[in-house]
């Protein structure tokens, strides 16, 4: 979903002071819990202004909330000082603050859009037939050569040096060369590897998805470019070489990966309507020099 930025903490802080002129009347069960500057706060309009803020606002409240409402009244007396200097309607101030009250507006409606996507059955089913290899998994083996080319000195005379990155390449490449002859490839993740995890399973590795943005682009290149039965080159990344064996390519049914689809479409349609706000947007540019040039000099 399109990220727009969000407010600094102390830009958010700074409108806290304006949700109490908004809560409801207090019950009279309600207790007064806190009076700042003169201005009481009941338990429940304290803790809904609360949790209307951001969520990790929220968190730090709940978390120690003396040390926030300290933190809270000093920021408020702050920016009613602010207010009485006229600093709202001095520059750069009062377009840094309406620049911010946009970006704010803007991401509540993005959020707003989100919420109002429906998505049926029928798409769902329609998006899945047409994306299926999106949502298929490779089922592989692997084994992890470590190295360090930079180990911390050891007191311990006895202690096993770590290999390099050209000793593990070495190892790697053997491995491969014993496992693409024949040599059952479990064992030697086994023998091998340095992954103690996939070890003890002589090599099960977690179902690889293509379109996973979290798989490292070297390693999604040599998994799914591999047949079944086949083994990788070493494939190195920081600290290690990889290598898979593809046991298999599973592309499993609309049911078992629904909640998957469901994103998928609800994604597809947000960037649609969101492409189409962009679309309809009109910039006209009359000196194409000056949107090549940088920054205005002091």
């Amino acid at each position: 979903m399109l990220q727009l930025r969000a407010f600094a903490p102390a830009l958010i802080v700074l409108v806290l002071p304006l949700l109490a002129a908004a809560q409801a009347p207090a019950a009279e069960d309600d207790p007064v819990v806190v009076v700042l500057d003169g201005k009481e706060w009941r338990k429940k309009e304290l803790e809904a202004a609360m949790s209307a803020l951001p969520p990790d606002v929220a968190r730090n409240f709940f978390a120690n909330k003396e040390a926030f409402l300290k933190q809270y009244a000093l920021v408020t007396r702050l920016a009613r000082m602010a207010e009485e200097e006229g600093v709202p309607r001095a520059e750069p101030h009062k377009t840094r603050l309406a620049y911010n009250r946009m970006i704010y507006l803007a991401q509540a409606q993005t959020e707003l859009a989100a919420l109002k996507i429906i998505v049926e059955p029928e798409e769902q089913e329609k998006y899945f037939a047409e994306h299926k290899d999106d949502f298929a998994r490779a089922h592989v083996k692997v084994i992890y050569i470590s190295f360090n080319d930079n180990p911390l000195p050891s007191s311990d005379p006895k202690a096993k040096r770590p290999r390099t990155s050209a000793e593990a390449e070495k190892l790697a490449r053997d491995l491969v060369a014993k496992a693409r002859a024949g040599a059952d490839f479990s064992e030697l993740a086994r023998k091998f590897s340095d992954d103690e995890e996939t070890r003890a399973k002589g090599g099960d590795y977690t179902p690889l998805k293509p379109n996973d943005t979290n798989l490292p682009p070297q390693i999604r290149t040599a998994v799914f470019s591999l047949r079944p039965g086949q083994v990788s080159d070493p494939v190195r990344q920081t600290g290690g070489f990889w290598i898979f064996r593809l046991t298999d390519f599973v592309t499993p049914s609309l049911e078992e990966v629904r909640s998957e689809v469901y994103s998928a479409v609800r994604e597809a349609k947000f960037r649609e309507w969101i492409q189409g706000i962009q679309n309809s947007v009109q910039l006209e540019v009359r000196d194409p020099q000056y949107m090549g040039t940088g920054s205005p000099k002091p």
